[in-house]
């Protein structure tokens, strides 16, 4: 009996062993089959994150800039190329008409006097053309033709511009009074300007100067206020209006039509 029972209990052992053998495999099987599941959904999503980054990538971009400081009047300046948007090359433009009238009308030299105040009169309108040619009128004491005369030279160079409104520049500049082989005498200068574009009709050599019809509404210049020691002879005594005579100030030339009847718009 004993025997018997010794066999039977032998039996049941073998039974167990193989139930627990069989469960072990069974674990080890699902074990692996969640392993793949949770590799298989990684690597989904890392597919899926790497696309994303792709498709995300052209709408981001970096651009290098050059900042330019002013040696000597640590104005920062930020040096911009032109982008393929009309903003910008809409202002490129506002700079390149408010650049070369302030150089117009600030700039002096004996040879291009002639030039410079017909090309000034032809981009002011109004009341500021009006004011520009009692100021270059040769009856007034501080015009140009009486201070720099047929010797001196009156250089500009801009440092910046910058825009206070659409239509409102902020040019910052150098000038250098050269007389002879005396040292240049460099003053920091701030013109505000303020303009517009106006399609009336001009002539075909006026339309050569001013091809987009740039007028100066309204021109403030003062010392530049990041220079304290500025200094010019124009801060010490004010221009002396004279009355309008119509009459250009050079008789060769023949005045552009916004001369000879100033626009009072």
């Amino acid at each position: 009996m004993d025997n018997k029972v010794d066999k039977e209990q032998f039996q049941q052992y073998l039974l167990e062993a193989r139930t627990w053998e069989t469960d072990k495999v069974k674990a080890l099987t699902s074990s692996k089959r969640t392993a793949w599941i949770v590799a298989s959904a990684s690597g989904v999503l890392a597919f899926l994150s790497v696309l994303a980054v792709m498709a995300l990538t052209p709408l981001k971009s970096v651009e290098p800039y050059v900042i330019r400081v002013d040696n000597s009047t640590g104005v920062v300046d930020v040096v911009q190329s032109i982008k393929d948007g009309k903003t910008n090359y809409e202002e490129s433009i506002n700079k390149f008409f408010v650049q070369w009238y302030v150089r117009y009308r600030e700039g002096y030299s004996k040879d291009l006097a002639e030039e410079y105040y017909y090309n000034v009169g032809l981009m002011s309108v109004g009341a500021e053309q009006q004011r520009y040619l009692e100021f270059f009128n040769p009856k007034n004491s501080q015009s140009p033709l009486n201070i720099y005369g047929d010797y001196a030279r009156l250089k500009i160079r801009v440092k910046s511009t910058s825009f206070i409104k659409p239509d409102v520049a902020l040019v910052r500049y150098i000038r250098e009074v050269e007389r002879g082989n005396d040292k240049p005498q460099p003053t920091h200068w701030a013109a505000t300007v303020t303009f517009k574009y106006a399609t009336s009709p001009m002539s075909e050599k006026d339309r050569g100067i001013n091809p987009l019809g740039f007028q100066v509404i309204e021109y403030r210049n003062d010392p530049d206020a990041v220079i304290q020691d500025a200094t010019s002879p124009r801060s010490a005594v004010q221009p002396l209006p004279t009355p309008y005579s119509g009459v250009s100030v050079f008789p060769n030339q023949v005045p552009p039509a916004s001369l000879t009847q100033p626009n009072t718009q």
